[in-house]
């Protein structure tokens, strides 16, 4: 009887599938993985399609700010003579970050491990992979200013919501899933079809973006969606934890929060009856068919 209990509310809490995570800043990217693992020009297909192109990093401060993901990126060459070129515009690379000696390689795709080294592979090999948005858009036509902008449509879309207000880690949880739904048919409360959940943080900059944003907090600590189920750590939206340093076997009734203030550890636990504030994100959804 005890297993049964444990498992029923991983099937409630637990999409069935693992998709993709998208960073928490405004400037979003995508990361896909699990069933949407492609080869390069399949991924570069896929984000040409529902997001601009693949992820293009011209920085080092943009390459730290990815700590943690990996994936194709928008870097390849059309063969070992050729230059290193960004898929976005075919512009000519200036900043690498390469595994030793890896721009000599014999092959033409570049993936980026969780070490932020950038390593060159076979295009044809499946992996995850990053796509991103960009919001900034030049539109090459003459118009004038009543013109231009009766055809710009600007949309604010908030990406990580703080909610003061102070709730039980369930009740945040049900909260931030009534806030929109998928499809607009059906109450956002039907199953699957929330576009809003308990925060899942992923890379190091998504934990930076949080702590900046819990500054406003008017609890000491906040809920995020790590929850104690069926003897492991989950996110809410199916993610694994990474984070080794958190107690491993807690009580089934613990749940993971961030603290404002006066603590180095990335996460702590703390009893999920307790009511504080917490943080909703919107997730990137795409068609079940892809």
């Amino acid at each position: 009887m005890r297993k049964i209990c444990i498992v029923v509310p991983l099937l409630l809490l637990l999409p069935l599938v693992c998709g993709q995570v998208a960073g928490l800043r405004p400037a979003n990217y995508a990361f896909y993985t699990g069933r949407h693992m492609r080869p390069w020009q399949a991924a570069q297909s896929f984000c040409r399609e529902y997001h601009t192109d693949l992820l293009t990093i011209k920085s080092e401060e943009e390459n730290q700010n990815l700590a943690g993901t990996k994936g194709w990126i928008g870097l390849y060459r059309q063969n070992s003579a050729g230059p290193w070129k960004w898929s976005r515009g075919d512009e000519i690379a200036t900043f690498t970050s390469w595994v030793s000696n890896e721009q000599d390689s014999n092959k033409n795709c570049v993936f980026k491990n969780k070490n932020k080294e950038w390593e060159a592979m076979n295009c044809n090999e499946k992996h995850s992979f990053l796509c991103y948005d960009e919001t900034l858009v030049l539109v090459k036509e003459n118009k004038t200013w009543e013109e231009a902008l009766n055809d710009c449509t600007v949309c604010y879309d908030e990406t990580l919501i703080l909610v003061k207000e102070n709730k039980t880690w369930e009740e945040a949880l049900n909260h931030c899933r009534s806030l929109e739904a998928v499809d607009p048919s059906k109450p956002a409360t039907a199953y699957q079809n929330h576009r809003y959940d308990l925060v899942t943080l992923v890379t190091q900059d998504d934990y930076n973006y949080t702590l900046e944003k819990a500054k406003e907090a008017t609890s000491d600590q906040i809920w995020t969606g790590m929850r104690y189920l069926a003897g492991q750590w989950v996110w809410v939206g199916g993610e694994r934890v990474e984070y080794t340093s958190i107690q491993r076997c807690p009580a089934e009734t613990s749940c993971g929060v961030l603290l404002v203030k006066n603590s180095n550890a990335l996460f702590q636990i703390s009893d999920c009856e307790q009511r504080i504030n917490f943080f909703c994100y919107r997730k990137f959804t795409t068609s079940s068919g892809n």
